[in-house]
């Protein structure tokens, strides 16, 4: 875990964050007729390709949710983080296309302040803010950055996308 979210262990910490929300399109209807046992290793590959991505690239994934998963990126990563995300869904993609089960990930990001820390009994580390609930409700239908997002990438990561209205979204080129 990051320098910059390990003091969340001890006590929540309010901290600017790069928020993405990571989904499986389609997957319910890509899953009928296969055995739980089928979906299970299938949502246990996405998971691993997902923590390998981010984890490398200095993130943090907080949570999947059945074919879909929260991460986040310390402020200073806003760059790297991009761009593991942008890679997460090509390979996720190409892992989906050589399954031939119809589906693409959609990957929704947003920036902005969020409190992390452990929450309930268990201990679990969650993120928690309108952050989060942006990111979850952006709906790019494959890959969006919100204006705060894209605010937060160097000149040289911009020229990766284009603006695309309405909503405000900029998609890879």
């Amino acid at each position: 875990m990051h320098a910059a979210f390990s003091r969340a262990l001890d006590s929540p910490i309010q901290a600017n964050a790069l928020v993405a929300m990571c989904d499986c399109s389609r997957y319910r209807q890509a899953s009928k007729g296969r055995s739980s046992a089928e979906l299970f290793a299938d949502l246990n590959d996405f998971y691993l390709l997902t923590e390998d991505a981010i984890q490398a690239a200095g993130g943090l994934v907080v949570k999947f949710m059945g074919d879909a998963g929260l991460v986040v990126f310390p402020e200073e990563l806003a760059d790297q983080g991009t761009m593991a995300l942008l890679d997460l869904k090509a390979n996720v993609d190409r892992w989906i296309q050589n399954r031939a089960i119809g589906n693409s990930l959609h990957v929704d990001v947003h920036f902005g302040e969020v409190t992390l820390g452990k929450m309930g009994r268990s201990g679990r580390l969650d993120v928690i803010g309108e952050t989060v609930a942006i990111a979850a409700t952006l709906g790019s239908r494959g890959f969006g950055l919100s204006q705060q997002a894209f605010r937060q990438l160097t000149p040289e990561h911009r020229q990766r996308f284009q603006k695309f209205t309405p909503p405000v979204l900029y998609l890879p080129k």
